[in-house]
């Protein structure tokens, strides 16, 4: 039987700590942060050289092998890739799915009607074949004809409108308030579905990125048994290991890869053995660029994301309240020497929360550059002088999770605020503590990341005022009481119009005054990394890191 060493989780419980910037520490690791997913952060030993992480890892492997055989690892068959996850995949039924790697297995066995699998952002067609605009509040879906789903039945619009009934009725679905302006919802025919909303709706073909299910009497809802019309389909799961095959009736064409095996190692120092010892295929995102050296001998891909790394201020604290403070904190990151020495060069310098890649981007929005001199004229100018005696203008808390590699980048920041008179205390948190005091805005400057920008209206739940979480709006996202009319006015009329053009010229004067106000301050986009066996070909590595392009792997004998 074909086995694949795992590792029982061994990081450490998530501990509070204190820090200063006078005492910050540069510990030479990175860890990949999955947001709001996990708080179990894979870990590298600070400080560590790479051989010291790996040589006792390969001496354990060997150990493993000669004194437990049946736990030693066996490389991947001839016909099945075999992937590294990092995290508990979570459901992966398309109307319950919410962890990233759940939404990403789920779009393998449940073909949607749209995705964002495209360099730039825009919708692609996927089962749907066009869409007929009846008016600003109704639209015709045009189905693909001849698609079938994994079992051979074809595929049709009634089976559209019992996933979207599913997903609007179903007591489990998290997405049933998505669609509350869905007022009618009918197959006209085999391949054509009436949909009506009670307003304009701007954002509808980026929306209908759905997996669609299979209409049965049979299925089991919210079991993760329902069958599907993508490229694979799932043949079993187990705790730590999902296993797919290939749908023989795949309207693309057959998958040449005969079974996916998605297994979960949560130690990175465990998937960086696996992979440089040749039993998994892929790691996508959760090996650190430290290891890369010992790593050299795999081949790599290298590519834009679309998660943001970014910095949020409490513009409700006074010492935060005035743009020019937070123009100039930002002013003192040094952010292109934190790339170089945390990421080895792997990552983007951002000018906006969207990726540069995006068609929502803005153009021409200028980097704010590093200058620790104009950020000190811009403390005095807002009416904060440093004190005689101290050199100290104001006091701050900067909150981050306790992933290693986040601190220290943390107090590489703090400290560089220090040299401005601004004296920083570095709290790391674990991970739901962390997210419970950003939820609730008990912070004063913290740092998060933002996967998967796939459309530009995530701006309207980050920046409107309405937003601002309050007793009436607990589950608000503008955590930073950011509150502008100008911005608000131009957000409102990106929801009022489906006219591209004008949408993309709003939401580019929204960034352009989001850059001047700095409510948050983008930082950098970390690239996507992925590092695979020299028998695996044909892979496309995407913006948003999702899986779709394995319906085209070869493995080479």
């Amino acid at each position: 039987m074909n086995t694949i060493f795992t590792a029982e989780h061994a990081a450490p419980v998530g501990m509070k700590k204190d820090f200063t910037a006078e005492h910050a520490e540069h510990a030479e690791t990175k860890t990949l942060f999955v947001f709001a997913s996990t708080n179990k952060f894979p870990s590298v030993c600070s400080g560590c050289s790479v051989v010291k992480i790996l040589v006792p890892l390969l001496f354990l492997l060997l150990l493993l092998s000669v004194v437990f055989p049946a736990c030693s690892p066996s490389r991947p068959p001839a016909d099945t890739l075999v992937v590294l996850v990092e995290a508990p995949v979570g459901d992966i039924d398309p109307s319950t799915a919410i962890t990233a790697y759940g939404l990403k297995i789920s779009r393998l066995i449940h073909e949607p009607l749209v995705s964002l699998d495209t360099v730039d952002g825009k919708p692609r067609l996927e089962l749907l074949e066009r869409i007929e605009t009846l008016d600003d509040r109704s639209v015709i879906l045009h189905l693909r004809p001849g698609v079938r789903f994994s079992d051979g039945s074809p595929l049709t619009a009634h089976d559209v409108v019992s996933t979207f009934r599913a997903i609007r009725h179903g007591t489990y679905s998290p997405f049933a308030a998505k669609w509350k302006d869905l007022v009618e919802l009918r197959a006209d025919s085999d391949t054509r579905v009436l949909m009506r909303f009670s307003a304009i709706r701007p954002t509808l073909v980026s929306d209908l990125d759905i997996g669609i299910v299979k209409l049965s009497p049979r299925a089991a809802p919210w079991r993760n048994t329902r069958v599907g019309a993508g490229p694979f389909m799932l043949a079993g799961r187990t705790t730590d290991r999902i296993r797919l095959v290939r749908n023989p009736f795949y309207y693309k064409g057959v998958p040449p890869v005969a079974r996916v095996v998605f297994q979960t190692v949560e130690e990175e120092n465990v998937r960086a053995l696996l992979m440089s010892s040749g039993y998994a295929d892929m790691a996508q995102n959760n090996i650190s660029p430290i290891l890369l050296p010992a790593l050299s001998h795999l081949p790599l891909m290298r590519g834009p994301s679309w998660t943001l790394t970014y910095l949020g201020f409490n513009a409700q604290v006074p010492q935060l309240a005035d743009p020019r403070v937070r123009r100039a904190l930002a002013m003192s990151v040094d952010r292109g020497r934190l790339i170089q020495a945390r990421f080895r060069g792997t990552a983007q310098l951002a000018d906006s929360i969207m990726p540069p890649q995006h068609w929502a981007h803005a153009p021409g929005l200028p980097q704010l550059a590093f200058d620790p001199a104009a950020a000190a004229r811009l403390l005095d100018e807002a009416g904060w002088p440093a004190d005689p005696s101290t050199g100290v203008r104001f006091n701050l808390e900067y909150k981050t999770s306790s992933n290693p590699f986040r601190v220290a980048i943390a107090k590489v920041i703090a400290e560089g605020w220090g040299r401005i008179g601004v004296r920083v205390r570095v709290r790391s948190l674990e991970w739901g503590v962390f997210f419970a005091d950003i939820k609730k805005r008990q912070f004063q400057v913290m740092s998060l990341q933002m996967p998967e920008i796939g459309v530009p209206d995530v701006m309207v739940d980050f920046f409107h005022s309405a937003n601002i979480p309050s007793a009436a709006r607990p589950d608000g996202v503008n955590r930073w009481g950011y509150a502008d009319a100008e911005v608000d006015d131009l957000l409102d009329r990106t929801k009022r119009t489906s006219d591209p053009a004008l949408r993309q010229d709003l939401f580019a004067r929204v960034q352009e005054k989001l850059m001047r106000d700095l409510p948050i301050f983008p930082l950098w986009f970390e690239e996507n990394l992925v590092f695979l066996s020299a028998r695996v070909r044909e892979y496309n590595l995407l913006p948003n890191a999702r899986w779709s392009s394995l319906s085209g792997v070869v493995l080479m004998r």
